[in-house]
């Protein structure tokens, strides 16, 4: 499932954080049909647009949605509500996917269903870029979180109140490699780069690109 707080945030306050790899650019073709997976309120959409490409986006969040069609410069991105492990596209649509902290917002039997859509949505020898959070050496802390999540690297984020703002996924690199594996996709470059967290502090990531 997908954790259910990433449905309610409000547009704005959806969480962009994760890095992002312009080596997917090598693979963008003039007029590549490319996939904002989890676009929020259509950051990234609108750098592809900006690149001659025919992007769509898509997200669980009906509030970041509306955000993202609101906005005059993203007005030629078509942007959807979908849930991103069933979508309505035809196979063998797209030529590029990107997925920004997207699997991390989802539980393990969720994150499987999710990477095989991407492999049935995805043209032949298409390309998908996923970027996660790493996992840092406080086992602590993911031990603590294990015991309410029942996930080992699932932390939960909490309001200044202490309430629950949304639940995340820390990866270690074997458990996406494992996911990538698994789904049929060839890695053809990896990354390791720190990425910012929402609260400003370094944390390591990992950029994966793939070819179906």
């Amino acid at each position: 499932m997908t954790y259910e707080s990433w449905k309610n945030i409000e547009g704005k306050d959806v969480p962009s954080t994760s890095g992002f790899s312009e080596k997917v650019l090598e693979y963008l073709k003039p007029n590549s049909v490319v996939l904002d997976l989890g676009c929020g309120y259509g950051r990234l959409s609108g750098f592809f647009a900006s690149k001659g490409c025919r992007v769509y986006g898509i997200d669980i969040n009906e509030n970041a949605i509306e955000e993202a069609k609101k906005n005059p410069e993203l007005k030629d991105i078509e942007f959807s509500v979908q849930d991103a492990t069933n979508t309505n596209f035809e196979n063998n649509f797209f030529d590029v996917v990107v997925s920004q902290a997207v699997f991390a917002c989802m539980d393990l039997p969720a994150r499987k269903k999710l990477i095989s859509e991407c492999y049935r949505i995805l043209k032949p020898s298409g390309i998908l870029c996923v970027s996660e959070f790493g996992q840092i050496d406080e086992n602590a802390k993911y031990e603590e979180h294990a015991k309410a999540t029942g996930e080992y690297g699932t932390v939960i984020v909490k309001n200044p109140d202490e309430t629950e703002r949304f639940r995340t996924h820390n990866f270690a690199k074997s458990e996406l490699e494992k996911l990538i594996e698994e789904a049929g996709l060839k890695v053809l470059s990896y990354e390791n780069p720190d990425f910012t967290t929402i609260s400003g502090n370094s944390h390591p990531g990992h950029i994966f690109i793939c070819q179906k």
